[in-house]
Formats: structure tokens, sequence, C-alpha cells
């Protein structure tokens, strides 16, 4: 045991998060991890009972990483419910289950959207069959939604997550596989729901649900703007169901989502609210110790009634760390503390590791705490408010640098003004969270009520009109921007060697983000190159929409019902990044177009009354000619059709769209094309087309 003391957290982490990233990608090895994990735990054991010698001291030091290595390989295979001895796949997707609900249902407009732990399969002798699977449920027009620890019989039919149906489109079932969620059903008829009237909640699971309530209640009951209260609910107890998705675009456009999302931001205003209001507890003899206890304490019940996050559980371990350290007086390396929160958070879920939240939160807290040293001696304030200022310009400064990579590879956006934007937006979301707290602690008396009620209100309004205004800067943001893994990593690196050198001021350091960047502006510059040799024409999946993109590699022109690009955007910006052609180039109203002529030579289309010429094809939407057969064009059901992938001397004349996978599509396509197109064929006579 001495050789693990004497090794810190941080040395400790990296094996076990290798291990975790090698069975995520490479899922079969998860089922030979067990057998390394005893060898290496019995050769640490033989290591230590044995002589003292440096040889034997740095083979323990060996096993004692590759134990880690291995635990975090088996424990990722362990909790994969894929691999669990009962599972759905293994009991069958079709009949009556017993379930327990697990989260707060999400009571949407027309459904109920329910997290629930399939129990059992009852089958017809009444024998129940173990599950033990996470799974979604859709309830829809529930007289009563249920509560969690709520357990229910239901008869369904499990169906898997989808794959998308558009390219590049958000992988939604990809996100549920790391949660642990497979499956999904919808349930329309409320005789296959009933309530067995019982409820196995946990105690923190009631405190959750109960503190989650009361606080909805209040602040639906005192603050009127419905922007301002869905603002305020998300940033009190992290409830977003009643944010504008408009506002929630302002906001990440702007680089302040981040206090949105309840995190260490809120935790650590929490936190110097008790430390200052318990300030008389300091001069007792036993008092550092009664006061660690109450903030400690408060700390986790807030985390708990705000649902528990990643970035919750790391902000509450750190500070009940070096809460507990200070009262024993003891001083903690904070990287060791960071290393500690990040193993224990990993250790309750391993494919937390692939959470977009925990990545941006401790990759935040590690900029921070590593480039703060550095950057705030650069300057020392003359005042305490020119200090605070100070203070949270470099905060931001130091997270910015940290996370920009990140956020560049899963959001495609950087804000250019997110300096101006938390100067201004932090210190307002500080004194919401202060009033807000306040309304919960004087609910019971209606005048200091009203009070904080108002101040509230008006302070989450002001602080909504500044992110819109600081959003509506010229250039405040910019868009587009594809990172795949690989540059990801290397920006990492390049920002890396700058910092070294920036601290170590040695020319290698320089030589080497020098060499970094101009591999990321090669790779960009030959992906753009190939990109724009390419065409393409593809008929995206949009519910209850339908919508046609040309791309010739350099521009793109969307034809579609709606030229809004409202809820369209999900379905198709992946693709438009991903091939270089956002924003969109033009976009037309599929109806005007029948009465349209206009020319783009630089795109080699024109759009003549319906109907289209693009790069040598002719495509009809023209309502005009419906079913008549005009140049013997063909379009096939269903697949995707990509131009420069499929075309060749064989079918030249043939439009392959859709997607195989898609019922819905496929159903929708023939609707479409019987509407707009001259000719729609099956799969069947294609092949004997091209046959």
């Amino acid at each position: 045991m001495s050789v693990l003391k004497q090794l810190p957290f941080v040395k400790l982490l990296l094996p076990f998060i290798a291990g975790i990233s090698s069975v995520i990608l490479q899922t079969d090895l998860g089922a030979y991890t067990l057998i390394p994990l005893t060898v290496f735990v019995s050769a640490f054991v033989f290591l230590n009972l044995k002589s003292k010698s440096l040889l034997s001291n740095r083979m323990a030091n060996a096993c004692v990483y590759l134990i880690f290595f291995a635990f975090g390989g088996w424990l990722t295979h362990v909790t994969n419910p894929r691999n669990h001895e009962y599972n759905l796949e293994k009991t069958g997707l079709d009949g009556i289950f017993k379930i327990r609900i697990v989260e707060i249902p999400e009571v949407k407009v027309k459904t109920t959207k329910i997290q629930a732990r399939v129990i059992y399969k009852i089958q017809e002798n009444s024998k129940m069959v173990p599950a033990n699977e996470l799974a979604l449920f859709y309830f829809d027009k529930i007289i009563e939604v249920p509560k969690p620890g709520d357990e229910l019989l239901v008869k369904c039919s499990f169906k898997p997550i989808p794959e998308p149906e558009n390219p590049y489109q958000f992988n939604y079932k990809r996100f549920l596989k790391w949660q642990g969620i497979y499956y999904q059903t919808f349930i329309r008829n409320p005789n296959n729901i009933k309530n067995t009237g019982i409820n196995n909640a946990t105690f923190f699971q009631k405190l959750s649900y109960s503190g989650t309530r009361y606080l909805k209640n209040l602040f639906q009951e005192n603050i009127h703007d419905s922007t301002a209260l869905g603002v305020t609910e998300a940033l009190i107890f992290g409830y977003k169901e009643d944010l504008p998705k408009d506002l929630v675009e302002s906001y990440s456009r702007t680089g302040t989502l981040h206090v949105l999302a309840v995190s260490g931001l809120h935790v650590a205003i929490v936190f110097l609210m008790l430390a200052k209001f318990l300030w008389f507890l300091d001069k007792w003899r036993r008092g550092v110790w009664l006061k660690t206890a109450i903030v400690i304490i408060c700390i986790w019940g807030y985390c708990i009634l705000t649902g528990m996050s990643p970035s919750i559980i790391r902000a509450g371990v750190m500070i009940s760390l070096v809460l507990l350290g200070k009262a024993l007086n003891r001083q903690a390396h904070i990287f060791n503390t960071v290393a500690v929160s990040a193993f224990l958070i990993l250790l309750i879920n391993p494919f937390w590791l692939l959470n977009v939240g925990f990545q941006l939160s401790f990759a935040a807290v590690i900029g921070i705490v590593y480039l703060q040293q550095y950057l705030l001696p650069l300057w020392t304030p003359p005042n305490k408010f020119l200090n605070a200022v100070w203070n949270i310009l470099i905060i931001s400064m130091c997270a910015q640098i940290a996370t920009f990579p990140l956020s560049l590879y899963y959001f495609n956006q950087f804000p250019n003004y997110f300096l101006l934007s938390n100067l201004i937006i932090i210190p307002l979301t500080s004194l919401v969270i202060y009033t807000g707290i306040g309304m919960v602690v004087v609910s019971k008396i209606p005048l200091l009520l009203f009070l904080f009620s108002w101040l509230t209100e008006n302070l989450v309004k002001l602080t909504n009109h500044m992110v819109v205004t600081i959003e509506n800067l010229p250039l405040s943001f910019i868009d587009g921007i594809k990172l795949n893994l690989f540059q990801l990593i290397l920006l990492y690196i390049c920002i890396g060697n700058l910092i070294y050198w920036f601290n170590k001021t040695e020319k290698k350091g320089f030589a080497f983000f020098l060499i970094g960047l101009s591999l990321l502006v090669g790779i960009s510059s030959y992906d753009n190159w190939k990109l724009k040799k390419e065409n393409h024409m593809i008929i995206f999946n949009i519910p209850n929409q339908n919508a046609i993109l040309l791309s010739d590699g350099r521009r793109s022109v969307l034809i579609s019902d709606n030229c809004t690009l409202g809820k369209q955007l999900f379905y198709i910006r992946g693709w438009l990044i991903h091939n270089r052609v956002w924003p969109i180039y033009k976009m037309y109203d599929l109806d005007t177009i029948q009465k349209l002529k206009v020319a783009l030579p630089e795109m080699d289309l024109v759009l003549n009354n319906g109907v289209l010429f693009f790069k040598g094809k002719i495509l009809n939407l023209s309502s005009k000619n419906l079913g008549k057969l005009k140049d013997k064009k063909h379009y096939i059901v269903p697949k995707l059709f990509q131009w420069t992938t499929f075309l060749d001397d064989n079918i030249y004349d043939t439009l392959y769209i859709g997607h195989e996978k898609s019922k819905r599509l496929q159903k929708k396509v023939k609707i479409f094309l019987s509407k707009y197109h001259n000719c729609v064929i099956n799969e069947v006579q294609y092949m004997s087309l091209i046959n």
C-alpha cells in the first residue's frame, strides 16, 4: 500500500481513462479485462511481500498503472447493459413489463417523456423474467404524470433507437447509447398503463423531486414573464424545459451558455453565500468542523436538487475535498483534487467520459487552475472594482482557451465577444442566483417575496436583453467551423506548445506550435479543395416538410416548403458544415418556384417554372408536368442520393434518393415524388435498368 500512497491521483487517473477509452473504442476488449486485472493485482501483492529492492518497487509501480488501466476497461464492460445477464434483448421486446421511473418525467405538448428501468417482463403464466435495462417511454395524453420511483405495468413493444435519417445529423442513438439506453416505446392507449401504487424512490430521488416541484411552482406563481421564468428556472435549479430555443441559441453565440447549465459557477456562488452567512462559526473552537459539515451537506443537497450532472458532481467533490483539507489543516494539490473528482464521477458511470458537459467542465477547471497563475500577475489593478473586473476577464480567458477546441468540435461556433459577454453576464447571473435563492428563503413572507421576485424577474430581463444585444453586434460569432478528431488533438497540441513557449520562453515550443498550426491549415485547405470539386443533391427527411438541397461544393441552394430555416437547421446544418457550404447561399420556396425564373451561373443552376437545370441534369418539380414521362428521367426510392458517389455512365440520368432504413421517409418521398416528379420507380425496376 505504500506504493499506492506515494502515487499522485493524476498519474492514476490517466491509465484509468485509457482503459475506459480502449473498451469504448473496441467493445470486445472488455470481455478480456478481468484476467489481466487479477494478474496485475496478484503481481502487485507479490512484489510488496518481497524484499523492497529498487527493481521490485519499479515493477510494483508499473503494476499499479496496469491495475488502473485494466480496472477502467473492466468497469466499462460491466457497466454496459448489453453485457448484463438480463436485458431486453434476451427477454424479448414485446409484452407486459414492470418498470420503475428513475427521473422526473418531461411533460411536453403532446406526450410525456419518461426514462425508466425495466425490472421484469411478465409472461403469460405470470412468471416474471428479470430485464434490468433503462429505456425511454413516451406516453400519449396520460391522465396523471408518474413520479420518480413509481412502478408501472405497461403493455408495449420496444423499438431500437433509430439511426439519424439525414447525413451528419445529430446522432441521438449514439448519445443515448452512452447513457445505457438502447430502446424506446410509444404508448398511446392509456389502458396499456397501470400504476401499481408502489413507489420505491430513494431518499435522494424524493428530495430532488419534491424540491424541483416546489421551486417550479414558486417561480411560476411569482415570475410572470415566460422568457424570464425559463431562464430563472435554469439558473436556480437546472430546469430547462421552459427555455425558448432562440434564446438558448443567443446564449450559445455569445459564449455564455454555461450560465444556463447548473455547474461549478452556481455551486461556487452557493458556497460563498453559505461561507459568508456562517462566518460567526469561525470564532468557535469547534466551529470550523460544524461550518464544514453544514456547508458540505447544503452543497450536496443543492447538487441533488439540480440533477447530479457530471459538472455538478465535479464541483461538489472539489469543494468538499478542499473544505475537508482545510478542516484537517492539510493542503492538497489542486490537480490531485480535480483528478479525485474525475475518478469518482467515472467510477459511477465510465461512459460519462463521453459526456460533453464532463469534458467541457474539466477542461475549463484545468485551464483556469493552470493558466490563471501566469495571466493574473500581468497587471495589478489599482482598486477593488478593477480587480474584480480583471479576475472575471482572466477566468473567462483561461476557460475559453481550454475549452474552445471542444466547442469548435461539438458546436462549430466561436463567440468573438466572449470576454465582453462574460464580463457583463456573469455578474448579472450571479445576482439572479442570489435573488432567486432569496425568493426561496423569504417565500413565506409576502412583501419580501414580492420584492425578491420583482428583482429576479427584472435582472433576468436585463440579462436576456444584454445577451441579445451582444449577439446582434457585427461579427459577434464565427459559425460553421469544422474540426475532426485528429484536428481537435492537433489543436490542443498547438495550444500546449504555445503555453510552454510562453512560460519557458524556449524556441522549440514555438517551433512545435508553428508545425502544428501548419498541419492544421494544410489539412483544412486540403479538405476544402477536395470538397469544392463535389456536386450533391440531397432530399432531407424533415417531419412535415419537404427539403431539397443542391450544392456545387462551394455554395448551397435549399428548396423547401418553408424558407424560415427554423427546425430545418437541426436536420441539414450538420451536412452543410461537413461539406463546407454553410451558410446557405440561396433559399427558395417549393411552391413559388413553379412561377420562378432564376439563373445562378456561378453554380451552373437554372430554375425555370419548376424545372431545375443543374450541372447538365434535369429535375422536374413543375406541377404542370405531373404524370408525364419526360426525357426518361428516373427517380429511385428508397436510397440516399449523392451525385459524386452514385452516378456513373450506366445510370447517368438516374437520381437515387431517400434512406432505406426509414419507412417514414420512404412513404414521404413517394408522396413527394408523385406530386412533383415525372416518374417514380421502385428498387426492383431500378436493378433491371442498370443490369
